[in-house]
């Protein structure tokens, strides 16, 4: 192999794994909006009126900084407040993923990155959650929030330490969701 051949394939080989993901951030009048999946196998924890938005610069995914921020909030009735969950909450990188192979998780079909971070709720006695940022081929967002929770049992547990299971689909949108 010649000298040129090789620096060539070096080239290619190091070029090839750059992603630009940068249609996927928002710009400052844009947030991602959505709500929790109605699916019962997709939800724990969230009732089916728990909507998301989330604030993104994708430029940041495979950084130390955070790449983004997550708002909830469940609409309970007319005349009851909002219940937050996050409020302004950062997507937290792990550090030790950036050297693992779960650093990439691959969730299937028509998902052109997926991201693992923590997540820390309003509430300062609740344990962390686990944010999955899913960015879609087709321009959307998925971010799935997990939190293993004390128990399954949830009776006598914490509010902030009770399981959570819940899958946004979020789309773009001029302006705050809420």
């Amino acid at each position: 192999m010649t000298r040129a051949a090789a620096a060539l394939l070096l080239l290619l080989a190091t070029t090839t794994g750059c992603e630009d993901l940068s249609r996927f951030s928002t710009a400052p009048d844009e947030s991602y909006c959505g709500a929790v999946s109605l699916g019962a196998a997709f939800r724990r924890g969230f009732t089916p009126r728990t909507q998301m938005r989330l604030v993104l610069d994708a430029s940041r995914i495979d950084t130390a900084d955070s790449p983004g921020t997550l708002w909830t909030r469940e609409l309970v009735g007319d005349d009851e407040p909002e219940i937050r969950l996050l409020n302004g909450a950062p997507l937290r990188p792990i550090p030790p993923l950036a050297h693992d192979v779960l650093s990439r998780p691959d969730l299937g079909e028509g998902r052109e990155r997926t991201a693992i971070y923590a997540v820390t709720p309003e509430d300062p006695d609740a344990e962390a959650l686990v944010a999955f940022l899913s960015l879609r081929s087709d321009g959307d967002v998925e971010v799935r929030l997990l939190r293993p929770g004390a128990s399954d049992d949830t009776e006598g547990i914490a509010e902030g330490r009770r399981p959570l299971f819940g899958l946004f689909s979020l789309k773009r949108q001029q302006g705050p969701c809420f």
